[in-house]
C-alpha cells in the first residue's frame, strides 16, 4: 500500500508538471498574438489606408499646392544666396557628359498590390522637382518651370526628364532642386548621368537614407499601370490605367527613333520624370511627352480626339546605371 500511495503521487506530480508545461505554453503564444495581434484587436496596428494614415497625421492627404510651392522658392533662393547650389553653368557642363554611375538599388515587391497600396507605398519615393529666379519687379523668389522625379538609390540619386533641367539653360533660373512629399527642399547637388537622345537624367541631392523605388522590366501591353506626378503643379497626383502599346518614334522630323512605352495612365505638363508603376510598385516607365490626335487639324478650328501618352521604358534609366547591389 506504501508502495501504491507513492506511485499516485509520482503520477500526480507528472501531470500536474505537464499540465503547467501546457499552461506555459499557452501563456508564451499568447503572449506572441498580443504582441503582433494585439494593437489590431484596438484598431490601432491593422493595416491602415492612405485615409486612415492621413487622419493620424501620418500622411498629409490633402495638399495645399500654393503655399508648399511657395515655401520650396523662398528655401531654395535662399540656399542659392548662400551658395549652396549647384551653378546652372556647372550644371550645363555636367549634362554634357554621360556616362554610366553605379547605384544600389532596391528590389522589387513579390506581391501585386491594390492601387491605394501602390500610392501609399511609393509616394514618397517620388520628388517635385523645380527651379527658381529673382523676379525683377518684386523681392520675392518665383519657381520656374515644375516637373517629377524619383528616387533611384539610397544616397540620394534622383531620376527625370534630361529636357527638365537642360531647360534652365536658356531662362533667368538660378538654381534648382527637389521637394519631397513632407515638404523638405533638397537641392541639386550634381549631375551624376544623363542621355538626351532618350530624354534621361541622373542627378544628386543630399537626401541618404531616402527610399528608392525598384526598377522593374517590360510590361506586356495591357498591363496596369499607375502614374504618380504634379501635373501643373498639382502635388502627388494619382492616376491609373493600362500599357496601350510600343511604338518606335523620331521626336523630332528626320531624328533617331526611339522606342516608347504608350499608357493611358493620365499625365500633363508637369509630369514630366513621373514613375509609371507596375502593381508591384516597381518602375516600369516614365512620364515624357505626350502627342494630340486633332480632327481637321489644320482647319480653323481643329477638334483634340484623343491624347497619346508618351514614356520611356525602364531600360532606358538602367542604361545609365552599375547596379551596386540591390537592397
Amino acid at each position: 500500500m506504501v508502495g501504491g500511495d507513492g506511485d499516485s503521487r509520482q503520477r500526480g506530480q507528472v501531470r500536474n508538471a505537464r499540465a503547467l508545461l501546457r499552461f506555459a505554453v499557452m501563456l508564451r503564444a499568447w503572449a506572441l498574438m498580443a504582441a503582433f495581434h494585439g494593437p489590431w484587436l484596438h484598431g490601432e496596428g491593422a493595416p491602415r489606408t492612405a485615409a486612415s494614415r492621413a487622419a493620424s497625421g501620418a500622411v498629409s492627404m490633402t495638399m495645399d499646392d500654393v503655399e508648399r510651392w511657395r515655401r520650396f522658392a523662398d528655401e531654395l533662393g535662399g540656399r542659392f544666396v548662400a551658395g549652396e547650389t549647384l551653378p546652372i553653368g556647372e550644371m550645363k557642363k555636367q549634362l554634357a557628359v554621360r556616362r554610366r554611375v553605379p547605384v544600389r538599388m532596391a528590389r522589387a515587391a513579390r506581391h501585386a498590390m491594390e492601387p491605394e497600396q501602390v500610392y501609399e507605398r511609393c509616394a514618397a519615393s517620388v520628388v517635385a522637382v523645380g527651379s527658381v529666379y529673382k523676379c525683377p519687379r518684386c523681392p520675392h523668389w518665383h519657381t520656374g518651370g515644375t516637373a517629377t522625379g524619383w528616387v533611384l538609390g539610397d544616397r540620394g540619386e534622383i531620376v527625370s526628364n534630361y529636357h527638365v533641367l537642360a531647360a534652365g539653360k536658356e531662362t533667368n533660373v538660378v538654381a534648382f532642386g527637389v521637394m519631397t512629399l513632407d515638404g523638405r527642399c533638397l537641392p541639386v547637388r550634381e549631375v551624376l548621368a544623363s542621355d538626351a537622345t532618350r530624354d534621361v537624367v541622373l542627378f544628386r541631392v543630399d537626401g541618404e537614407g531616402m527610399k528608392a523605388l525598384p526598377v522593374g522590366g517590360r510590361e506586356p501591353v495591357g498591363r496596369p499601370v499607375s502614374v504618380i506626378a504634379h501635373p501643373s503643379g498639382e502635388l502627388y497626383t494619382f492616376t491609373q490605367g493600362a500599357v496601350s502599346r510600343y511604338a518606335l518614334r523620331a521626336v523630332e522630323p528626320g531624328g533617331e527613333s526611339q522606342e516608347w512605352m504608350c499608357v493611358t495612365a493620365d499625365f500633363a505638363v508637369g509630369s514630366s520624370g513621373g514613375p509609371v508603376l507596375n502593381r508591384q510598385g516597381a518602375v516600369v516607365g516614365m512620364v515624357a511627352r505626350t502627342q494630340t490626335i486633332s480632327a481637321n487639324p489644320k482647319g480653323e478650328t481643329p477638334s483634340t480626339q484623343m491624347v497619346v501618352k508618351m514614356t520611356i521604358p525602364s531600360d532606358a534609366v538602367l542604361s545609365l546605371v552599375e547596379a551596386a547591389g540591390r537592397r
